[in-house]
């Protein structure tokens, strides 16, 4: 499996429109977020590539240009959050190279918000001479489902008041947006190879986990190698990734992680 971190910034994205703090004016290319996404390459029980991508942030395309995607046959919603959803118009050049139409799964209430936001997608009367993104929506319930023989189970948490999915694919887990996670979740956790796990901050948020929170969380969950996502402008990269401990450390946009 090849997991590429699309992107690791807060709904705000890095840097923030007028602000003049040292992340957002940092020369490290680490320090610039674009909204949350990864995208995975796996290999499939027939031995051909599944690509999948986790949620399609206001930023798709221009990730889609950075990392040379050309190609997604799934898409796993988390939830329905304007920075998770808001580039899914952009699916419509996916559909047109490759000829096809592509699958998003997600919970019956995140993927009746899609609907909402996008009706114009799915309404007949729509003028369709500037292309529509051509989706299926696939309902999911929370027990583990197979796609071309790649297990892949959803992973219920909170984000405040609201229920969030996270997905395991393999060894492999992703989970932003999180405040709180059940014990029957941290079960499905086990023997993980890489997590990557919301951190927003080091100061506390009614709807997301803390630095150090996340570090507690991640020490439970034991995963080989930890990376956070879904940053603040709080947060310099180099900084920040010196205190962590062992086998814990901040992702960025662009990183690729390989998993045999």
């Amino acid at each position: 499996m090849k997991i590429t971190v699309l992107g690791s910034g807060t709904s705000s994205g890095i840097p923030i429109i007028g602000c003049k703090c040292p992340t957002c004016t940092s020369s490290n290319p680490k320090d610039k977020r674009l909204r949350v996404s990864v995208y995975s390459e796996t290999k499939s029980s027939d031995g051909t590539t599944v690509k999948i991508l986790i949620d399609t942030s206001p930023d798709f395309r221009q990730q889609c240009l950075v990392n040379n995607i050309t190609d997604i046959d799934i898409i796993l919603f988390t939830h329905s959050h304007v920075d998770h959803i808001m580039g899914l118009d952009d699916i419509r050049q996916i559909n047109q190279l490759n000829k096809k139409e592509v699958d998003a799964y997600g919970s019956p209430e995140t993927l009746e918000k899609v609907r909402q936001s996008f009706n114009y997608i799915f309404d007949p009367n729509t003028y369709r001479g500037g292309g529509l993104p051509l989706i299926n929506l696939i309902p999911i319930g929370y027990k583990k489902f197979s796609y071309k023989g790649i297990d892949i189970e959803p992973l219920e948490y909170s984000h405040g008041p609201s229920k969030v999915w996270g997905y395991r694919i393999d060894n492999f887990a992703y989970m932003t947006d999180c405040s709180a996670i059940p014990e029957e979740t941290y079960g499905k956790l086990k023997g993980l190879d890489v997590l990557i796990l919301d951190a927003l901050r080091y100061r506390p948020h009614p709807t997301h986990l803390t630095i150090d929170d996340a570090v507690i969380a991640a020490k439970k969950i034991g995963a080989k190698k930890t990376y956070f996502t879904h940053m603040t402008h709080d947060l310099l990269h180099d900084e920040v990734n010196s205190k962590l401990p062992e086998g814990i450390e901040l992702g960025y946009d662009g990183l690729v992680i390989n998993i045999e």
